[in-house]
C-alpha cells in the first residue's frame, strides 16, 4: 500500500505558514513541482518563505533577525538593513574601454564599460555593426545604447 496523498488543503496550509517547497515535499510526500504549482496559483513568492530554515538565504540566523512586513511576510532584518549598502557603484575600467575602442575588447565588459565604449565609437561615426564587432555585442545592443544616449541628452 502506497503513502497517502497530501491533500490540497494541507499543502496550502503549509504554504501560508511560510514553509519552503522542500520542507512541504518532505512532510507531505507531494512532488516539489506540485507544491510549486500550488504556490504559483496562490500567488505566494517562493523567495520570501523560509520559516522552516534556521537562516535566511544569506546565512543570517533567523531567531534574532526575523521580521514581518505589513503583509505578514517573513523577512530577514539583517538583509533589509544591508540593502542600501549592497549596491556600490563601481568605476569602469578605463583600460578595458580603451581596448574595446581599439578593437581588442576583453572577454567580458561590464555593461557600464560597454556603454562607454559604444558612446566613444558612436561619436566617431562608426556603424552599429562595426561598433558591435569591436565591443563584442549584438548590433541591437548598440541601437539600444544609442537611443538611451539620445534620451539622456
Amino acid at each position: 500500500m502506497g503513502a497517502a496523498r497530501a491533500s490540497r488543503e494541507d499543502i496550502e496550509r503549509l504554504l501560508y505558514a511560510g514553509h519552503s517547497d522542500l520542507a512541504i515535499h518532505e512532510a507531505t510526500g507531494a512532488a516539489r513541482d506540485t507544491v510549486a504549482r500550488h504556490r504559483k496559483r496562490l500567488g505566494l513568492p517562493g523567495y520570501l518563505t523560509n520559516a522552516d530554515s534556521p537562516t535566511c538565504r544569506h546565512g543570517h540566523p533567523f531567531p534574532e533577525n526575523r521580521g514581518f512586513d505589513s503583509n505578514g511576510w517573513l523577512y530577514c532584518l539583517a538583509c533589509s538593513r544591508n540593502r542600501s549598502t549592497l549596491y556600490v557603484p563601481v568605476q569602469p575600467d578605463e583600460m578595458a574601454i580603451e581596448r574595446a575602442v581599439a578593437g581588442d575588447a576583453p572577454e567580458r565588459l561590464t555593461p557600464r564599460e560597454r556603454a562607454a565604449a559604444v558612446r566613444i565609437l558612436d561619436r566617431r561615426g562608426l556603424s552599429a555593426a562595426e561598433i558591435a564587432g569591436r565591443v563584442r555585442c549584438h548590433p541591437r545592443n548598440v541601437y539600444y545604447l544609442r537611443s538611451t544616449f539620445r534620451r539622456a541628452a
